[in-house]
């Protein structure tokens, strides 16, 4: 059996506990019982709380744009490569509730950094070199990009939200409508 290094650890048990109880709630002290490690040793990895939840973030933006791109291509269409991205995005996060959780609750906080900013932007590159190609192509709406990933995030966090809930059974049909009807909200 491989062992965990300790910062692996520390960095799942923050998920669980984030996850289950939300991120202002989770203390350091909490995060050093749940991963059986001394908080002393969890500092050597993370000088606060507030870097280890910057972590733990990156983290997990860095595991989805792998899982994201796996099967993205430049040469498809902008309107493939769309449905590709969010259909990836849709399905990795129904895969991984917990850090579904985290990202909802990360993305609605005063936390982020404007460094952790720079380095997802730099992680989802492709996605931001997607809709820059649309936008000169002028195939989706000219609105501010800032509106049309809320528009999007919004529908496609709900999308996942709905199932995790129970609202909702997901099958691809479903996915695909979904995405079909984001898709239409932004096109031209």
């Amino acid at each position: 059996m491989i062992k965990k290094d300790k910062k692996s650890i520390v960095l799942e048990s923050t998920l669980e506990l984030v996850s289950e109880q939300g991120i202002y709630s989770t203390s350091m002290s909490q995060i050093s019982k749940h991963a059986k490690i001394a908080v002393g040793t969890i500092y050597l990895y993370f000088p606060n709380k507030e870097d280890l939840i910057n972590s733990l973030y990156f983290n997990i933006k860095t595991d989805l744009a792998d899982y994201v791109f796996k099967n993205y291509s430049e040469d498809n269409s902008i309107e493939e490569r769309f449905f590709i991205l969010f259909k990836n995005i849709i399905n990795y996060f129904i895969m991984h509730p917990k850090e579904f959780s985290f990202v909802e609750q990360y993305v609605n906080s005063s936390m982020i950094p404007s460094h952790i900013k720079e380095e997802v932007v730099d992680v989802f590159k492709k996605a931001n070199n997607l809709f820059k190609e649309a936008y000169e192509k002028k195939v989706i709406k000219d609105l501010p990009i800032e509106m049309l990933i809320a528009l999007i995030d919004g529908a496609t966090f709900s999308i996942v939200r709905l199932y995790l809930k129970g609202n909702i059974k997901i099958d691809e049909d479903i996915i695909n409508s979904g995405i079909n009807a984001i898709w239409d909200s932004i096109k031209r």
